[in-house]
């Protein structure tokens, strides 16, 4: 009996046992790799090798059961590879335009606690170029009175048949010199005015947006 029993259990533990082999014999076939693409003609290929052309023009690896397991896309043109570096390189100058203003807001609210101090620091730059300007008219109105002074004395000399002397025309070239380069100067100082002017406005109407903005997340964080 006992006998019996043992090659009944024998006979059970080879049943099993070639049932686990098969099953890896299976699981093997399975797990079989296999390259899947199509050529440039749109012909479907299958290939245990990668092909050159394959790789060139982009497949897919699919398991024993046909299941894609990876996608590989086709290698990209030197026109391709350019375009994609220039919109990289797009998106990090916008990124970066926008972490400086984000940057520029954080520093002008610190800065300004109040719109009213924010207003008086760019009124005092305005005021200040005012200056400048003010002051420069008042040199080019001198320099033009003293060039209207040697020029009066030049237009004696010839009319009395004397030679203009030679200090007199260097002085009246300095001057011409001098005035048109203090004209370049109040030129860019008024335009420098306009621009602050601007500036006062528009960063005031920021202000507020900002402002207006953190009073909402404070209210929303209660």
């Amino acid at each position: 009996m006992q006998s019996a029993i043992k090659k009944t259990l024998l006979a059970l533990a080879l049943v099993a046992s070639i049932g686990t082999a098969l099953e890896a014999i299976g699981a093997g076939a399975d797990a079989r790799v296999r390259y899947k693409w199509r050529d440039e003609s749109g012909n479907l290929h299958f290939s245990d090798n990668l092909p050159p052309e394959a790789a060139r023009l982009g497949y897919e690896m699919v398991n024993g059961q046909g299941v894609v397991v990876r996608r590989v896309e086709r290698a990209k043109t030197e026109e391709e590879l350019a375009a994609a570096k220039a919109e990289a390189e797009r998106k990090a100058e916008e990124k970066r335009k926008a972490d400086d203003i984000s940057r520029g807001d954080a520093q002008m609210l610190a800065a300004y606690p109040a719109e009213e101090d924010l207003r008086k620091s760019l009124q005092a730059q305005i005021d200040l170029i005012t200056q400048n300007i003010q002051a420069t008219e008042v040199g080019i109105a001198s320099q033009e009175k003293s060039l209207a002074e040697r020029l009066v004395h030049a237009a004696e000399q010839e009319r009395t048949g004397k030679p203009v002397p030679a200090n007199v025309t260097k002085q009246i070239e300095t001057l011409k010199k001098g005035i048109a380069d203090q004209k370049a100067f109040l030129e860019r100082r008024t335009a420098d005015r306009v621009a602050m002017e601007k500036q006062l406005v528009d960063d005031l109407d920021r202000y507020r947006k900002l402002k207006a903005r953190q009073e909402e997340l404070r209210k929303g964080g209660r």
